[in-house]
């Protein structure tokens, strides 16, 4: 997958799934559904929030997540406090299909979404896109939940 540096396999799967750990024997008791205050359409910067470049987007609706070049229904989700979580994503793109664990954080003001997941003690910062009038159901161009 070119261009998009979230939403691929990680290239080290269980370091990251070792970072869930703690996290892992609460997902049989998780919901499939994510937060209220995480939903929403984020992007790599304020002024990337219209554009169709920005490689960091990142739409999440309850239920599904859209990144750059891969997308799909989240298959479990763990509330850890209000401001973190960490879920199961079936993601596809590009022919193909994985899972693909991950974990965010919100900031105090709900404005910034940090990535935890890419690499450890390596933060990716997402903010927080105003919905537009008319805005589409979280999914990116063109995609629709499966």
């Amino acid at each position: 997958m070119s261009g998009g540096r979230c939403g691929r396999r990680a290239a080290a799967p269980i370091a990251v799934a070792g970072s869930l750990s703690p996290l892992a024997a609460l997902a049989a008791h998780g919901t499939a559904s994510v937060p209220e205050r995480f939903v929403g359409h984020w992007a790599g910067s304020p002024e990337a929030c219209g554009s169709d470049t920005d490689d960091l987007v990142l739409r999440i609706a309850p239920g599904h997540i859209t990144y750059w070049e891969s997308d799909g229904p989240i298959r479990a989700v763990v509330a850890r406090a209000d401001d973190e979580i960490a879920l199961i994503a079936e993601l596809s793109g590009e022919g193909e299909t994985w899972l693909s664990p991950v974990r965010f954080r919100l900031s105090v003001d709900g404005r910034r979404l940090i990535d935890q997941t890419p690499v450890p003690g390596r933060e990716v910062v997402r903010y927080r896109c105003q919905a537009a009038a008319g805005a589409s159901s979280g999914h990116g161009p063109g995609r629709s939940p499966q």
